[in-house]
């Protein structure tokens, strides 16, 4: 720690702190991840020696930059990143108090977390726990997909990961069965980060966990947005298909010619402000 300053504390939870510090001779801003390893179950410890392991050995502009990590005397784990200074998603969403974001807007922020997606899925990885307040910003409102704890290597693309794990406003219906998963719960919560965006609301939401359940296993898919291109409620709408198989992968999604226009539009903004 000796190589930073502390600046303020940016999150808590049952893992231990957040904290925003300087490097003093960078003089850049990370955050750090402080983990007790002294108090926390071997789970939890397992999960972030595996997400420092995991970020170390991922490089992708819309995935959450690594610095270092390391065992401090005080039996801590640390683990370095990259600080998003546009913080996360959720919270960029709520601030919009109900008024609609562009559809470029939407569109954009979706195609960074389809590509970080992409990339993790192209290396067998799970996120798992893909959701708004996991999603982050910087300053100049690119997006950077972090919390990656709970993302599990898979050894190949046909193993399937059968823990229940995640937040229950994006998990598949498949979970709720007890059904091993694979890379298409991702895509379904994608589908539902995507309505989020589009709608500023959860896409299956309910006052408890059972009515919650079973609007996401049974329930009817919610209203798509009715304000942007029907072409985005559509591609929403197969991402939120109740079947794993019905959903497209994410390479799929990418090259859906909605989306490859809007990217390329994006493209051409982005040529205008380099030069």
């Amino acid at each position: 720690m000796e190589n930073y300053s502390f600046i303020r504390v940016v999150g808590k939870g049952s893992y231990g702190e957040v904290n925003l510090v300087k490097h003093r001779t960078e003089g850049k801003q990370y955050v750090i991840k402080k983990l007790n390893l002294c108090t926390s179950s071997k789970r939890e410890r397992k999960a972030a020696e595996q997400e420092a392991q995991l970020l170390s050995q991922l490089k992708h502009p819309n995935i959450v930059t690594y610095r270092e990590s390391w065992e401090g005397e005080d039996c801590q784990l640390y683990i370095a990143m990259g600080f998003c200074e546009g913080g996360d998603l959720y919270h960029t969403l709520k601030e919009q108090k109900g008024k609609l974001l562009a559809e470029s807007q939407v569109v954009e922020w979706f195609v960074q977390i389809a590509m970080a997606l992409q990339y993790l899925h192209e290396k067998n990885i799970l996120h798992r726990d893909l959701k708004t307040q996991n999603i982050f910003l910087t300053r100049t409102n690119i997006i950077k997909v972090g919390d990656l704890g709970i993302a599990r290597v898979l050894e190949n693309q046909n193993d399937m990961a059968s823990t229940l794990i995640g937040t229950p406003y994006y998990m598949s219906p498949e979970l709720f069965s007890n059904k091993p998963y694979n890379h298409k719960s991702d895509v379904w919560a994608l589908g539902c980060c995507a309505y989020e965006m589009a709608t500023l609301k959860h896409a299956f939401n309910a006052k408890d966990m059972n009515s919650l359940v079973y609007r996401i296993v049974e329930g009817k898919l919610p209203p798509m947005p009715k304000d942007y291109n029907p072409l985005l409620g559509e591609l929403i709408r197969s991402m939120l298909s109740k079947k794993p198989e019905d959903r497209p992968d994410v390479k799929h999604i990418l090259r859906q010619p909605y989306i490859k226009r809007q990217i390329s539009v994006f493209l051409e903004a982005t040529k205008a402000y380099v030069y």
